[in-house]
């Protein structure tokens, strides 16, 4: 492996040393915008808000968005349109463990349950997990969600199966459709096609939660930004430090290779860095030098450290790198120059943010009121209706009877006819069949009680 690449790895591995003092500019702490290009200014004149997780970041609107692994805090698959797709994969599972068997008991399958379940429709598939079946059970859980197919793994030990079942039950329940556009206001997870809202018990706090997904610029098409959250180590949050890690790196190089690696290495930033209320954070931005198979490339790194136990602030890494071709940097020449890369970076991990929700008003206060959504809110079908009011399909939804309807909040939001292809004796008797099918509603007016729907303005 190459010197420079040992050196970008290392500066991500856990490595547990002494603390360095705080002792940068505050400059750099929260560092000021660098001035956009004329080359980057179309770039940056529309941005998207992109939701992962329990928070947000604004990207160019060209930007392609690339999701990795999310568990929420199960993993999580969404398959758009795969409902054969997710039922084939059940079935596969259910064999695989029923042809495999366990040596320590009898020779039985490996297969222990298969469960049906009606909401959401799908089933929940037991099994030992190895073929030894002492202590672990693999739980998988496969669900139609609306058109959707979902996947949700868990592994656990016996004796809290049903605590696993539940949970992956649970979450299926909690699931709904998201168009990749939509910032929810419910607190949960956004995760690739879909958002999981917290379980409502207060009681039941959010247990390890990780996301991992990527944007590519359009314009640039070898620039990578990548983000991953995970929780912070409960016995030594600091052990994950960049700060340390780079202290070690440079104190004591592996090789010599590395150490001349280090010398002809462009240091733009590096020192501490807060963004919003995130104050462990470490930045280093970079540039490595040509290498024999690798050109010379951008590659700035930050990380926040995080704090225990909170969902809000766990372990944030962000890496941007520049001369990405087949998924390595230094495969191509870097698009952008140093002040064009730094003003990408600054631009945006400034904008990342927890991710804004509503609560209602604590029971028994005295005047509390939740506040009214806007007209012209959207929300897909599934999705929790955050407020109640005249709701009508938006124009890509097709509904074919009933285009508006009053919902209340707390409602789960409904499917609408759709108008299908009839068939040649339907077209014969001038019928036209219906199916059921998710929509993207908006609200048009608050109609505090049900009654006649208003009157259509224009």
């Amino acid at each position: 492996m190459r010197a420079i690449r040992r050196l970008l790895l290392a500066a991500f591995a856990a490595i547990p040393l002494l603390a360095a003092c705080d002792d940068y500019p505050t400059a750099w702490k929260t560092p000021n915008m660098t001035a956009l290009t004329p080359r980057l200014q179309p770039l940056f004149e529309k941005t998207k808000p992109v939701c992962f997780g329990r928070f947000m970041v604004d990207v160019p609107a060209t930007a392609t968005v690339v999701w990795g692994r999310t568990s929420a805090p199960l993993n999580i698959t969404v398959y758009p349109s795969g409902l054969d797709e997710v039922k084939a994969l059940a079935q596969q599972f259910i064999d695989e463990l029923r042809n495999e068997k366990a040596i320590y008991l009898d020779d039985i399958p490996l297969l222990i349950a298969v469960d049906d379940v009606r909401e959401p429709d799908g089933k929940i598939v037991t099994g030992y997990d190895g073929f030894e079946a002492i202590a672990g059970l693999k739980i998988n859980g496969y669900f139609n969600l609306n058109n959707d197919g979902v996947v949700i793994n868990a592994r656990t030990l016996k004796p809290r199966r049903e605590l696993a079942t539940a949970l992956v039950n649970g979450m299926a329940r909690r699931m709904r459709q998201r168009a990749e556009t939509e910032i929810p206001s419910e607190p949960g997870n956004c995760i690739e096609y879909a958002f999981v809202a917290d379980d409502p018990d207060p009681e039941k706090v959010p247990r390890a939660e990780l996301v991992r997904i990527g944007f590519r610029l359009q314009e640039f098409p070898d620039a990578h930004l990548s983000i991953e959250i995970y929780p912070s180590n409960p016995h030594d949050p600091e052990s994950g430090s960049l700060q340390r890690q780079w202290k070690r790196i440079r104190e004591d190089p592996a090789t010599p290779e590395e150490r001349k690696v280090l010398a002809a290495t462009a240091f733009f930033r590096e020192g501490a860095r807060r963004i919003q209320e995130w104050k462990t954070g470490y930045e280093v931005l970079m540039r490595s030098p040509d290498e024999e198979g690798s050109l010379s490339h951008h590659d700035f790194q930050l990380k926040f450290y995080g704090v225990p136990h909170d969902p809000f602030q766990p372990v944030i890494k962000v890496r941007f790198e520049t001369g990405v071709g087949d998924n390595a940097a230094g495969a191509t020449r870097a698009s952008l120059s140093d002040e064009e890369a730094i003003a990408v970076w600054d631009r945006i991990t400034g904008t990342l943010r927890i991710r804004p929700t509503t609560a209602a008003p604590a029971s028994g206060a005295p005047g509390a009121a939740a506040p009214r959504v806007a007209l012209g809110e959207l929300a897909a079908t599934g999705r929790t209706c955050p407020q109640a009011g005249w709701w009508e399909p938006t124009a890509g939804s097709g509904a074919a009877s009933g285009p508006r309807r009053h919902i209340a909040a707390g409602e789960r939001m409904p499917p609408v006819l759709a108008p299908g292809e009839p068939s040649l004796w339907q077209k014969f008797r001038g019928e036209r069949p219906t199916h059921r099918t998710a929509a993207v509603w908006r609200l048009v007016d608050y109609g505090d009680a049900p009654g006649p729907a208003p009157a259509h303005e224009g």
